[in-house]
């Protein structure tokens, strides 16, 4: 192993037990934080170096950095962004840097947490460090071929996610005969598809894409089969991403809810 293990910034979902996994391969150490119960259960299988802090002790997470002897840290799987107007218990340095900022947007917030970072003397290196091989190039991904409507609404919906993404609003819309039904903000990806599913009923798109200008250091688009299971309870028959910029979760499982379920998953290639 490695004598400088990697940092990770723990959120919920597999990406960071995919990234522990694809690092570990390598023959790197990772020292985990994270705020949530089920990853510290789930991470501390994969790695014995795992703490959990409070969201908003940004004191305790930077502390617990510097005792594992970390240099670059990543950071990986969802926060819910809600949290910041839920009163969380911010301490004295998290509170420091939200009060300086102008706008509490997805770009905002955590550019201001890395060059919190940063200030501590760490390096902040992107999230598909270790996963450029779970983000597919354009093509036919999973699933039955995309009919001719559904090509219709999947070259809309993309020019539409594209625009949204550049506002800093979301990275996600909902389509149906070429009209934008739901648009992803705070709330995050899951609940934009359930809203888009109840207005548009069966049949309804999904398109997801990264920002014009992203960050590699954090928010790279993200789908897995939860993603799909959702789709399909609702009745939304397609999903596209943005080819060579989203990662994908388990292609495997999400090619057996694809066939279970009849929907159509590409990836898009975009000018």
């Amino acid at each position: 192993m490695s004598a400088k293990p990697l940092g990770l910034i723990a959120g919920k979902g597999k990406l960071p037990a995919m990234f522990v996994a694809e690092a570990s391969a390598r023959g790197l150490e990772v020292a985990v934080v994270t705020f949530d119960k089920d990853s510290l259960a789930s991470l501390s299988l994969l790695t014995p170096n795992v703490k959990m802090v409070g969201l908003g002790q940004a004191g305790a997470l930077l502390k617990a950095f510097k005792e594992a002897g970390v240099e670059e840290i990543t950071m990986l799987g969802k926060v819910d962004k809600r949290a910041l107007f839920e009163n969380p218990k911010f301490d004295l340095r998290a509170l420091s840097v939200l009060k300086n900022l102008d706008f509490q947007n997805d770009d905002a917030v955590m550019t201001a947490i890395v060059r919190e970072l940063e200030k501590d003397g760490f390096k902040v290196v992107g999230q598909t460090q270790y996963l450029q091989n779970h983000m597919p190039g354009a093509g036919h991904l999973a699933g039955r071929r995309p009919d001719e409507r559904e090509l219709a609404d999947i070259e809309f919906g993309m020019r539409m996610a594209k625009g949204i993404a550049a506002l800093d609003i979301g990275q996600t819309v909902v389509v149906k005969d070429r009209a934008v039904v739901a648009v992803e903000a705070i709330e995050g990806t899951d609940e934009a598809i359930e809203r888009g599913g109840r207005i548009a009923g069966a049949g309804a798109v999904v398109c997801k894409v990264s920002k014009p200008a992203q960050d590699s250091r954090f928010d790279i688009p993200t789908v897995g089969s939860r993603t799909l299971e959702i789709m399909a309870a609702h009745g939304v028959s397609a999903l596209a991403v943005e080819a060579g910029k989203t990662l994908v979760v388990d292609i495997a499982s999400m090619a057996d809810v694809c066939e279970r379920h009849g929907i159509t998953f590409t990836a898009q290639e975009l000018k």
